[in-house]
This record gives structure tokens, C-alpha cells and sequence, in this order.
């Protein structure tokens, strides 16, 4: 920690600010400084002298619902009344992450603020040995690794079970109006975050909630490098190298955000074997570009929760009141509009995705440095197209759309794959 620390100490800290972001060079974060609305009034309690550190306590689960962690009433009582910068600097677990907050004075600040009403991810000190940090990193490079930690809203351990995102202070996207997600996984068992950070225990502050966890929550790869170590989407990115969609893909100066949805492995091999064949052989290059332009949005992010639109556009949080939120999004296939139905799950707590009615995201909100991916059991096939030229979604009754899933029947042939993907491949290849 001595040395990861070292990389910005002793670093000029002081922050040029607007009424939006604190920035230093290139680097933006959304601050927390002025969150309180009494900014000459920020005070941080003096906890009783008596006080001991707080233990991580393990939250307790009942049935799909979470309760406050066990405490006795009067050191509960305590925290309750502690903003988040006390409980942090009180909490013999969290040593690390609190000299590594402590290095900047603003988020300082923010957390102290006993209006300000936040959440943060803070993580014990052994998920600090868990990682390997470069010595050399920048100064900005923590701060944003902190800001990655907390956001804006004071979210509850209940709450958080019907979340399927959340809010971060760390910028998303160039022109600084979307802040960048966490993802959410939810079972009977655990609460985890970006699909590694596991929460351990839970505890509210006078201005916001403290959930402790297990491991740092790392600031986002890029769609390219999550590709190359996922195994799980192997041929997905051999598709895109062989294509030279890999490279639109991993060049960040040409899009601004981007939604990925990737087959799996398996999912491909429902195709069947000629199918494959024929798409990664020499005749079938421009037919597997369609196919794969077609998972790919570019300078739009949809999460399950959130979409991010292109053109600078505001994020539109989906009503989670509403059974469906439709939004047809324009894919790399010449443009041509996939669906994604953002749904309401039977028990009304959380959200999945369905493409083109058809097909429910299976591995939802991978997080990703420039948008997000969704992994998928089935390789998205665009409709037909019909006598008007339009390609709309093809009615199918259930058992064919578990047919062709599950490769009944042989699956799809190459004579109906080329009929699919004909009007999306571009003239000149």
C-alpha cells in the first residue's frame, strides 16, 4: 500500500473547480464538494471517546431481502449519526481505503458534508493485496479510483436489491454529462458489485450509507480487453478480428460510447456446424461482418436501467413502474435498428433485456471503460425482410424460438442465414 500510495504523494493536490467537475489536465471527475447545502456549516461529529472501531459485521439475508447488519443498540445508534468520513476513519478494516481518501481534500469534504446524502463502496484492506497496481501510476489515477467507489444518493442494502445499476462520480463518456455505472448482481446469498466485489456489511450514516466489501471496484477496461479475457466470447472476438470489427471496436477516437451484445461461445455452436463453416470460411467474410456489425451499437449506451443517447445526449433512467421501456437502437449493420425491451421482471424487482422480443440477455451490464457489454446465449439473427423492403420482427410462436435455441431440427441453414443478412451487407465488400 506504501507503495501504490507513493505514485501521488507529495503531488500538488490543489483543484480547479466549476460548478460541475473538478478537473486537473484531461482528467474529470463529478465532485461531491458542494453537495451540502450549508457548505460553511460542515462539521464532522466527535464520536464518544470510548468509541471502539466498528467490526464488519456480515449482513443477514432473509429470503430475497436484506437486513441491517447486527449491531447493539447503542453503537448502531452511534454510526447512525456519523457522517461517512468519521465511520470510514472509525472502522479498523478500512485503513487503507481512508489514507487513500484522506489524499484528497474535496471528497474529503463531501463525505463530511451532513446534508450530502451519498453511498460508498469501500473496500477492507486485504482487497487492497488482492490487486496488482503499477508503481507509477498518476495522481488522477486514484482519484478516480476513488470517485469509482461512491456516488451521488444515499442508497440502502434493501434498496440496492432492485437495482440493477448504479451511479458512480467517475465521468462516462467525453462530454461530461453521464456519470459511469456499477453494476449490480443480486442472489438469495450475496449482493455483488461489477460481478467481484462481494458486500460484506452494510451500515447508514447521517449523510448517506456505507457498504463495506471485499474487493476494490476497478476502474473499467475497455470493451477490447474484456473480450480478450473472457473466455466465454472467444469467438465472438475471432469474428471481430477476421472482419476487422475488431479494430472500430477498440479505437476509442471513433465512437464516444458503444453497446456490445456478445454471444457466447456456446451460442455459436447452436449455429451448427455447417453454419460456422461457412461463415468462417473464405466465402462467408462479408456475411459474418453483417451478423456481428449487427450486435454492435455504436455512441449509445444502454444499460438495464439507464440509456445513455448519442449526440451528448442526457441519461433517461427507465421507469421501473413500467412493465417494458422499448428503445431501438442503430446498429453497425448499415444502420439498421436492433430492439431492446428493457422489462420488468415477475417479481417487479429488477430488469432484464430482450432483443428483438426474442432473446433475454443472460450476462446483463458488463461494465465496460467506453459503454457497456451484455453477454448472450443465442447470436442475434436480424428479421426478414419483407415485401415493403422493412426488416420488422418475425412473429414465431414459442416453439420455434426454442427450436432454433436449442438447435432442433439442425437449426438455421445457410440458405436462410444469407436471406437473413443479404440486406446488411455493405456494397463494397
Amino acid at each position: 500500500m506504501k507503495q501504490l500510495l507513493r505514485s501521488h504523494l507529495g503531488h500538488d493536490q490543489s483543484i480547479s473547480t466549476d460548478s460541475d467537475n473538478f478537473s486537473r489536465g484531461n482528467s474529470t471527475l463529478t465532485t461531491i464538494k458542494d453537495l451540502d447545502e450549508n457548505e460553511d456549516n460542515i462539521v464532522l461529529p466527535n464520536p464518544t471517546a470510548d468509541l471502539h472501531p466498528a467490526p464488519i459485521t456480515v449482513v443477514r439475508h432473509v429470503g430475497n431481502l436484506i437486513t441491517e447488519p447486527e449491531t447493539n443498540g447503542e453503537n448502531d445508534s452511534i454510526l447512525g449519526h456519523m457522517t461517512l468520513w468519521a465511520q470510514i476513519q472509525n472502522n479498523r478494516n478500512l485503513t487503507k481505503f481512508a489514507k487513500l481518501v484522506g489524499e484528497f481534500e474535496d471528497i474529503v469534504g463531501g463525505l463530511q458534508a451532513p446534508k450530502a446524502q451519498l453511498t460508498v463502496y469501500a473496500p477492507i484492506d486485504e482487497a487492497f493485496d488482492m490487486e496488482d497496481f503499477p508503481y507509477d501510476l498518476p495522481w488522477f489515477y486514484w482519484k478516480f479510483l476513488v470517485g469509482y467507489h461512491m456516488g451521488k444518493g444515499g442508497i440502502s442494502p434493501l434498496a440496492l436489491r432492485s437495482q440493477n445499476t448504479v451511479s458512480s462520480f467517475v465521468n462516462a463518456d467525453i462530454f461530461f454529462k453521464n456519470q459511469q455505472r456499477i453494476s449490480v448482481q443480486n442472489s438469495p446469498d450475496a449482493v455483488t458489485f461489477n460481478f467481484r466485489a462481494k458486500m460484506l456489511a452494510s451500515q447508514p450514516a447521517v449523510n448517506g450509507h456505507l457498504h463495506i466489501v471485499d474487493r476494490l471496484l476497478m476502474l473499467p477496461d475497455s470493451t477490447a480487453d474484456v473480450l480478450r479475457y473472457t473466455p466465454a466470447f472467444g469467438i465472438f472476438r475471432q469474428g471481430l478480428i477476421d472482419t476487422g470489427l475488431a479494430e472500430v471496436i477498440n479505437d476509442t477516437s471513433t465512437h464516444t460510447a458503444q453497446t456490445v451484445f456478445a454471444p457466447s461461445d456456446t451460442a455459436f455452436r447452436q449455429l451448427g456446424r455447417k453454419v460456422n463453416a461457412f461463415l468462417f470460411g473464405p466465402g462467408g467474410r462479408s456475411y459474418l461482418k453483417a451478423l456481428l456489425a449487427y450486435h454492435i451499437v455504436a455512441n449509445e449506451t444502454l444499460f438495464s436501467d439507464v440509456h445513455f443517447p448519442a449526440k451528448n445526449g442526457e441519461q433517461i433512467v427507465l421507469d421501473l413502474q413500467s412493465a417494458s421501456n422499448q428503445i431501438f437502437l442503430p446498429t453497425m449493420a448499415r444502420g439498421c435498428n436492433i430492439s431492446a425491451s428493457s422489462a420488468r421482471q415477475s417479481d417487479g424487482s429488477r430488469r432484464i433485456i430482450l432483443i428483438n422480443d426474442e432473446w433475454k440477455v443472460s450476462r446483463p451490464d458488463i461494465v465496460v471503460m467506453d459503454g457497456v457489454i451484455h453477454g448472450t446465449d443465442a447470436v442475434i439473427l436480424p428479421p426478414i425482410m419483407n415485401a415493403e423492403g422493412q426488416l420488422e420482427k418475425q412473429n414465431q410462436n414459442w416453439w420455434s424460438i426454442v427450436s432454433r435455441s436449442l438447435n432442433i431440427g439442425g437449426g438455421i441453414t445457410v440458405e436462410e442465414l444469407m436471406e437473413r443478412l443479404q440486406p446488411l451487407i455493405d456494397s463494397n465488400e
